[in-house]
């Protein structure tokens, strides 16, 4: 059937647009436990949807000031932009060495429109991060917990295979496994991996500065200056000791030379 028979043909269904939304859960501090003498070993785990959550390594080593600057991409869309009320909840939490779940140490969220808009939203492939300390509290008291500093910012989602990338993933779990369109959010490009594998010299020569003929014949002329005025500190009296040491060398090698009276004669009987 053609258009010329009054009836047009049904549109194509349009594929929504799909923004990835990184969160970089940076560190915290001021943590402590509700019960404890222990120290903290603190981690954090993140979700924009509770199906799909990502936790970080936990800090064994900072105690109540951990650092984790682990980067987490959730794929949203632009309802969820447009939401003036959708978040991203973080929470930070202690492992437990008895039988039982995590303790958490407080929680936040992170209400993504006071980050990002829609305008931002549909402007340029990547935007600048934009970094943010909340407050965290503890679920049940809703007491202050100590703050977690966040980053926050929009990736083009879009490309060739985006869509068989997963919802929620890590930046570092792209080091093991790394779809095609997701290569180029990695922090270090297989290109520069093999420009620094072919070029054999090592990364402090390469930022050291070029060494000028002027500078180095001004460094050997301040060294020869730098010879003279030690000899010339040298003192009168260490010179003369040093005299004396040689005469007194030569007066102990004489008793075993030929000269000296019948000394000499008296040895070679």
């Amino acid at each position: 059937m053609s258009a010329a028979d009054g009836c047009a043909s049904p549109p194509s269904p349009s594929t929504p647009s799909s923004t990835l939304l990184e969160v970089t859960v940076i560190s915290a501090q001021d943590l402590h436990r509700r019960f404890g003498h222990r120290r903290v070993r603190a981690f954090a785990v993140a979700w924009a949807d509770e199906a799909h959550k990502l936790r970080t390594g936990v800090d064994l080593a900072s105690g109540a000031d951990p650092t984790w600057n682990d980067r987490f991409l959730f794929r949203v869309d632009d309802s969820f932009l447009r939401s003036d009320t959708a978040a991203v909840t973080v929470e930070v939490r202690s492992p437990r060495r008895i039988l039982g779940g995590d303790a958490v140490l407080g929680v936040t969220r992170i209400v993504v429109s006071t980050f990002v808009g829609m305008s931002s939203a549909s402007s340029a492939t990547t935007r600048r991060r934009q970094v943010a300390a909340l407050q965290l509290r503890r679920p049940r008291s809703l007491r202050p917990q100590g703050i977690v500093n966040v980053a926050v910012a929009l990736l083009d989602g879009g490309g060739d295979g985006a869509a068989e990338s997963p919802d929620a993933f890590s930046v570092k779990d792209l080091v093991a496994r790394r779809p095609g369109s997701l290569a180029r959010i990695a922090e270090v490009t297989d290109a520069e991996e093999a420009a620094a594998a072919d070029d054999p010299t090592p990364a402090t020569a390469a930022a050291a500065p070029a060494i000028d003929g002027r500078g180095s014949a001004v460094e050997q002329k301040k060294l020869e200056m730098t010879l003279e005025k030690w000899k010339a500190d040298l003192s009168p009296e260490q010179q003369k000791g040093g005299n004396n040491c040689r005469r007194k060398h030569r007066r102990r090698s004489s008793c075993f030379g030929g000269g000296g009276g019948g000394g000499g004669a008296e040895w070679e009987r």
